[in-house]
């Protein structure tokens, strides 16, 4: 069962936090939404429309310390000492990392969640020099209980909004959406407990995200896709399995380019990866064999999101760990690029995989 149902009310509120050694006031007030559809790609730190290289490590695995971020700017200058590269702490082990563009600039806000009893969305301007993070906003937004990977901008104002799903005690999960545009919230009842909670996706080309959840049925992922308003039941699709050894099953986006979600299944107990695409609006799908899965006496590449060539659609890209280089088959023209970037630990960064909201 599905319930449905939305509550609205405006949040404001004047906090003083201390996060990173600063301590800061935040004016969090109620500004008019501008509309803007044309949303900017993942990890494109400087607004050029192409997702940019980027890897993250933590300096000690341990609860409190520092994620390191390294960006390098895509393209990369091949020019000794003119490549565009930032490398900084923000974040630490236990923090949410929900990095994407809050604000509307097409360009990627530094973001991570921070669980507790009040639990808090921190974001901060990417860094433009080579001076230290300013933060930028404290939203105070959920509990420790709640789940944070559900982001997506479900006004269509361009931005994402901030957002927690949390279970209700007669298993039935509600949605609170704080609009970042215009500090509106919303309450939406969709799903059920341990469903998987995934970042919201345009499945109907009007540029406003719906909701998404996942449900293992018989071994198989299933989807249930939600209308962010109503808490409407829109769409329903099985694709792929739902055992993560098998496949890794990123949240919905545009491969196709035509303006709507696609869905994607990495089959990566085999050699090489095999992505399975979906297209829900003409039910046709993709096979595309791309990357090292897994084979004897060698490491897996690791799958990724992103617009690396900047045509508006996903690229299918992996990460090599034990050679720090990314690969990306640009869906512009079907070519390889490949970028060195990266050292020791690092991984490459991408949008979260399907995490399921807790029983």
């Amino acid at each position: 069962m599905f319930l449905k149902n939305q509550k609205e009310n405006t949040f404001a509120s004047l906090t003083l936090f201390s996060v990173f050694g600063l301590a800061i006031i935040v004016l969090w007030a109620a500004n008019a939404a501008v509309a803007q559809t044309n949303k900017g790609a993942y990890l494109d730190f400087t607004g050029d429309g192409k997702t940019d290289w980027v890897t993250i490590s933590a300096l000690l695995n341990t609860p409190g310390h520092p994620f390191r971020w390294k960006v390098l700017g895509n393209p990369a200058s091949p020019v000794s000492n003119e490549a565009f590269i930032r490398i900084f702490d923000y974040g630490s082990i236990g923090d949410i990392i929900l990095a994407g563009d809050y604000t509307g600039d097409r360009k990627t806000d530094l973001t991570v969640w921070r669980p507790g009893s009040q639990s808090i969305f921190y974001s901060a301007q990417f860094p433009s020099g080579t001076g230290g993070i300013m933060l930028d906003r404290a939203v105070p937004w959920g509990t420790q209980t709640d789940g944070s990977f559900a982001q997506g901008d479900y006004d269509g104002d361009g931005k994402l909004d901030y957002t927690v799903t949390r279970r209700n005690a007669d298993g039935s999960v509600t949605w609170y959406i704080l609009s970042s545009g215009t500090n509106v919230m919303k309450a939406v009842d969709f799903g059920f407990s341990g469903l998987g909670a995934s970042p919201g996706a345009d499945f109907t080309g009007d540029g406003r995200d719906e909701l998404v959840v996942t449900a293992n049925v018989n071994g198989g992922l299933t989807y249930y896709i939600g209308d962010a308003v109503t808490g409407e039941l829109v769409l329903i699709r099985q694709w792929g399995f739902s055992n993560s050894f098998i496949d890794r099953s990123f949240p919905p986006a545009d491969y196709t380019g035509d303006g709507k979600a696609d869905l994607v299944a990495v089959r990566q107990n085999v050699n090489p990866l095999v992505w399975y695409i979906l297209d829900p609006a003409t039910n046709t799908a993709t096979a595309t064999m791309f990357g090292f899965g897994q084979r004897q006496g060698g490491s897996r590449d690791q799958p990724i999101r992103g617009d690396y060539d900047g045509d508006g659609r996903q690229d299918i890209a992996v990460y090599r760990g034990n050679t720090h280089t990314f690969y990306v088959l640009r869906s512009s023209d079907g070519g390889i690029t490949t970028q060195p970037w990266g050292e020791g630990e690092d991984s490459a960064l991408s949008i979260p995989y399907f995490v399921f909201i807790v029983d």
